[in-house]
């Protein structure tokens, strides 16, 4: 993207305290390409709050008569799910860079996604609920699946 970002230290008025911040702009650029400004902004908001806070995503097995088994590996790298809807197949995802996986210690049936980038562990949760589904199956009558039950900062 054409921005030009400078990181700058801004000394409040009132107080006289110094901050570090970050400009972001863009020079003659169309309605289009102006909303660039407020993307990279968001992404470097993100990051940052990343970094500072971590995020941490709590999801929930739910299964009405056959139960799923998940296994994790030791480092957290991927997930394994066994037994969804009593079939053979094995579904496994595996993470991203960034994220980590462990098994909830005080609810039953949860896992717990931790990591320092939003898009990584956000997407790890995606691809886990999106290999659980029940095709054509009524939705109504088949509740069974992962699902995202907690959204937090570590």
């Amino acid at each position: 993207m054409n921005v030009d970002m400078r990181c700058m230290t801004q000394i409040d008025k009132k107080s006289g305290a110094k901050s570090n911040v970050i400009r972001i702009r863009m020079w003659f650029g169309s309605y289009k390409q102006k909303c660039q400004v407020k993307t990279v902004h968001t992404l470097l908001d993100t990051m940052i709050n990343g970094v500072r806070e971590g995020v941490q995503y709590k999801m929930r097995l739910v299964y009405a008569h056959f139960p799923i088994n998940a296994n994790i590996a030791k480092d957290g790298s991927f997930v394994e799910l066994k037994n969804f809807l009593g079939g053979r197949q094995v579904k496994k995802v595996v993470m991203q860079p960034g994220c980590k996986v462990r098994l909830g210690t005080d609810v039953k049936d949860e896992l717990i996604f931790e990591g320092i980038d939003k898009e990584a562990v956000s997407l790890g949760c995606a691809q886990l609920c999106q290999a659980c589904s029940i095709g054509t199956k009524d939705e109504r009558k088949f509740l069974d699946g992962v699902f995202v039950s907690e959204r937090t900062v570590i």
